[in-house]
């Protein structure tokens, strides 16, 4: 792939798999596809297992942590390949140019630490100035937070959900990185804790100019504050654009996952629901894994061994759908 310096990330036909005992590997990741600028928000939405999680990790270097592994594919970080980069090159990138945000706020924090020494290991790779108390306090004003000394003095289990989630914002950010992922950051927060975290993402990336990943479930929320969008189902990406152009989806999962939104169901009437149930991690069919849920599919769907590629010159609208002319007039 020739050098694109004006995109912070590439993800390329990425492979991800795991061992498995009843065959030699157990492929969770197969086609995954997409870029992010600079400074850029990226949306990332699917069903649960469908790949996002596991994408994301391999841009962070803890696939091994799961038992997982890159089998194909680049993770092109500013033209660097990461897909198998060591642990020690890792060490250099991980919290400094790329942070990371948990996808729960329980589980992130370690409860056995206060915030003051769980904010101190994370600044331990920051070249700001000033002490390790210092920036501490300003990585909490940063992600604001009220009565710092008192908090900094407090274990997580001493702090709301908001709080906490906003402590692991400020650990990711220690370094001011250049790319920051946050998994489902709103996850198990109430409506308006949910709305202050998202105004503090945009504030950050507002600020420092931080590219952002944001992985949700929240189909509002991602048209809201992201750039662009990448659709995963079942492994694959099967459809990326902005924001706008996925208004007008080219790919019939989008348009069911457009449709069982909870923000435009009807006040008391029955929710819409994706036909049917997403296949298992690695048990995919033939052809389009979304062609025995899909109420536009055709005879050729279901035929040849891989999923369709993206179509469509990449950094446009492109889905892998093999008849995107059904779908005019569906959202």
């Amino acid at each position: 792939m020739t050098s694109s310096s004006h995109k912070l990330l590439h993800v390329v036909d990425l492979k991800i798999g795991i061992p498995h005992p009843r065959r030699e590997t157990l492929i969770m990741v197969d086609n995954a596809n997409f870029d992010i600028g600079y400074g850029e928000m990226l949306g990332m939405v699917g069903e649960s297992g469908s790949g996002k999680t596991m994408v994301c990790r391999s841009m962070i270097g803890t696939l091994e942590r799961r038992g997982a592994t890159v089998l194909e594919g680049q993770v092109l970080f500013e033209d660097q390949d990461l897909a198998h980069a060591s642990e020690s090159h890792w060490k250099k990138l991980r919290g400094k140019a790329i942070g990371y945000v948990p996808q729960s706020a329980l589980a992130g924090p370690n409860p056995v630490l206060t915030i003051q020494a769980q904010l101190a290991e994370a600044l331990q790779k920051s070249e700001a100035k000033g002490s390790i108390a210092e920036q501490s306090k300003r990585l909490l004003d940063l992600v604001k937070i009220r009565r710092v000394d008192t908090v900094l003095k407090q274990y997580p289990n001493q702090l709301s959900g908001g709080m906490r989630q906003r402590v692991m914002i400020a650990c990711a950010l220690a370094s001011e990185p250049k790319l920051l992922i946050a998994d489902e950051p709103t996850t198990g927060l109430d409506v308006t804790v949910q709305s202050q975290i998202m105004e503090l993402l945009k504030d950050i990336r507002r600020e420092f100019g931080t590219a952002i990943i944001l992985i949700s479930h929240d189909l509002a929320l991602i048209d809201d504050v992201c750039d662009r969008v990448v659709v995963m189902h079942a492994g694959a990406t099967v459809e990326v654009g902005s924001v706008a152009q996925l208004a007008v989806p080219r790919h019939p999962y989008t348009i069911a996952l457009n449709q069982s939104r909870i923000d435009i169901a009807e006040p008391g009437s029955e929710l819409v629901t994706i036909l049917g149930s997403a296949p298992s991690v690695g048990e995919w069919p033939l052809g389009c894994r979304f062609a025995a849920r899909c109420i536009f599919r055709q005879n050729d769907c279901s035929l040849g061994a891989n999923h369709p590629p993206l179509f469509g010159e990449r950094g446009s609208h492109q889905s892998a759908c093999l008849h995107t002319e059904l779908l005019k007039g569906a959202k």
